[in-house]
C-alpha cells in the first residue's frame, strides 16, 4: 500500500518527545464513516418509527380512556334505569294490590246488600270461563288485568242497587193489589194507585232502599206519611202510620225504620199503603215487591233444569 492510501496519525503524551505514531488505511476511514452514518441514519429512522408508534400508543390510551368513561357513564346510567325501573315496578306492585283491595271491598259491599234484601250469594268457585280469584290477581305475576277502570263501575252499581226500592217495606198480607178495585169505604169501583199490605198495629215500616226523606207528615185522606227520593227518579210512598220516626231532609239506609203500620187517614184497619212512582209517573209497586221472588223462582228452575 502506497503512502498516499494511508493517514499518518500522531498522538503526544506529556511533551513532544513522548509521542507515539499511528498509520491509518483511508480506505478503513471511509467505510467506518460510512458505516457510522448509514447507522446514524438507521438511528434517526428508528427514532421516527419509536416516536409514532409512541404517538400511536399514547392516542390509543386516551381512545381506550374515553372509551372507558364512555363505559362508565352509561352503566352508571343504566344502574340509575334499573333502579327507576324497579321503583316504577313496585309502585305498579303496590297500586295493583290497592285496587284488588278496593275491589274486594266493593264485592263484600254488594254481597252484603244482597243477602239483606235476600238474594243469594253465590260462593261456588265455578267452572271453566275466565275468572280468576282476586288473590290470584295479587299473587300471580303473570296476570295483568287493569282494574282500576272496574272501581267506578262498581261504585255506581252499588249507588243503584242501593237505591233501587227492592223487596217488601213491611210483612204481612195484600188486602189491596194495584189496580182497578172496589173501595172498601164507599163501595164504588176505583183505580187503586199502590198496594195494601196489612198486619198488626206498631208492625215496623223499613225502607227498602237509601233515599232522603221528602215528606214526614200528615197527608190528609193517607193519614200521617212519609215519601222518600231515592234518585235515579224513584220515590216510594209510605201511608196510615200510627208513628212517623223520620223527619223531612233527612237521609235513610236501606232497612230503617221510618214509621210504625196503623189506620190513621181514611182506613178501615191497620195497613201500609205503599205506592211507587217513577220519573214521576206511579207505577205497579209489585214489579219491586216481587223482585226477589222472581229471581228465586228462576234459580229453582234453573237448578231444577241442571
Amino acid at each position: 500500500m502506497e503512502k498516499n492510501d494511508r493517514i499518518q496519525l500522531i498522538v503526544v503524551k506529556d511533551n513532544l518527545a513522548n509521542y507515539r505514531r499511528f498509520s491509518v488505511s483511508k480506505r478503513l476511514i471511509v467505510t467506518a464513516g460510512t458505516l457510522f452514518g448509514v447507522f446514524l441514519v438507521f438511528l434517526s429512522i428508528f427514532s421516527i418509527y419509536a416516536a409514532s408508534k409512541l404517538m400511536e400508543l399514547s392516542k390509543s390510551e386516551g381512545n381506550l380512556r374515553d372509551e372507558i368513561s364512555r363505559l362508565e357513564l352509561e352503566l352508571s346510567q343504566t344502574k340509575r334505569e334499573n333502579a327507576e325501573l324497579k321503583e316504577t315496578v313496585a309502585q305498579l306492585r303496590e297500586e295493583k294490590r290497592e285496587t284488588v283491595e278496593k275491589l274486594a271491598k266493593r264485592l263484600e259491599i254488594i254481597n252484603s246488600l244482597m243477602k239483606k234484601v235476600g238474594l243469594k250469594v253465590d260462593t261456588s268457585e265455578g267452572e271453566g270461563g275466565t275468572a280468576i280469584p282476586l288473590t290470584k290477581l295479587l299473587t300471580d305475576s303473570s296476570v295483568n288485568v287493569d282494574l282500576s277502570s272496574l272501581i267506578p263501575q262498581v261504585d255506581r252499581m252499588i249507588k243503584e242497587f242501593k237505591t233501587v226500592p227492592v223487596g217488601y217495606p213491611t210483612y204481612g198480607r195484600i188486602t189491596s193489589p194495584f189496580g182497578l178495585r172496589i173501595n172498601p169505604i164507599t163501595g164504588k169501583p176505583e183505580f187503586h194507585l199502590g198496594v195494601d199490605i196489612a198486619n198488626r198495629w206498631g208492625t215496623p215500616i223499613r225502607t227498602p232502599a237509601d233515599g232522603k226523606v221528602v215528606r214526614a207528615g200528615y197527608c190528609g185522606l193517607m193519614g200521617k206519611c212519609v215519601e222518600i227520593d231515592h234518585g235515579n227518579g224513584i220515590q216510594t210512598y209510605y201511608g196510615h202510620l200510627s208513628k212517623i220516626l223520620v223527619h223531612r231532609g233527612e237521609r235513610v239506609k236501606r232497612g230503617e225504620i221510618i214509621g210504625l203500620m196503623g189506620s190513621t187517614g181514611r182506613s178501615t184497619g191497620p195497613h201500609l199503603h205503599y205506592a211507587v212512582k217513577f220519573k214521576g209517573k206511579i207505577v205497579n209497586p209489585q214489579i219491586f215487591l216481587e223482585a226477589l221472588k222472581n229471581v228465586k223462582k228462576e234459580e229453582r228452575r234453573r237448578n231444577s233444569r241442571g
